[in-house]
């Protein structure tokens, strides 16, 4: 597996940004029919062209999965995560640690107060997920449909993420 950072800016009108949007499309649209809501190509296309930062595991050309992440628009002092993909035959095979461990050290030295990301209410798995990892999930004053999930910067250092982490390194050794 081989992890590549990329800027959205470099995704914009490349196949490698249609295949991020095609993923995105393939694995939301389940989840985004329970929610009654359309897939939001044309937002997720204006975010390729935002400061989001990707983190993309590829099994020989194909994208196995991805994280995205970027300064929160509500407010700066947040790392927002945008999104985080994993094609089905790569979950539960640990890339989705091998990206969080990448993502942990790309923004450890980063002035920054926590992280937040959405999720929809009815994506209980990713909601558990996120729970699991140490965040903490709020009502969504913008999108009742939706959690906000916050957890502060601990979660790079005491949260039971890195124990995860960890786990995962001695396993791979």
């Amino acid at each position: 597996m081989e992890l590549k950072i990329l800027k959205g800016q470099q995704l914009i009108g490349s196949a490698l940004g249609e295949q991020i949007i095609d993923l995105d499309r393939k694995h939301m649209q389940s989840i985004l029919d329970q929610a009654g809501l359309e897939f939001p190509e044309e937002k997720r296309r204006k975010g390729l062209q935002s400061e989001s930062t990707f983190i993309i595991a590829f099994d020989g050309q194909e994208i196995a999965g991805y994280i995205d992440y970027l300064r929160s628009w509500t407010n700066p002092d947040y790392i927002y995560i945008g999104s985080v993909q994993i094609q089905k035959r790569y979950r539960g095979t640990g890339l989705l640690l091998m990206l969080l461990d990448r993502f942990r050290s790309l923004v450890a030295d980063e002035d920054f107060i926590g992280f937040e990301t959405s999720v929809q209410k009815v994506n209980t798995a990713a909601a558990k997920l996120y729970q699991k990892i140490g965040f903490k999930l709020e009502n969504n004053p913008r999108n009742e449909a939706s959690w906000i999930a916050r957890a502060g910067k601990e979660l790079l250092t005491t949260s039971p993420m890195v124990a995860l982490i960890d786990r995962w390194r001695q396993q791979r050794h």
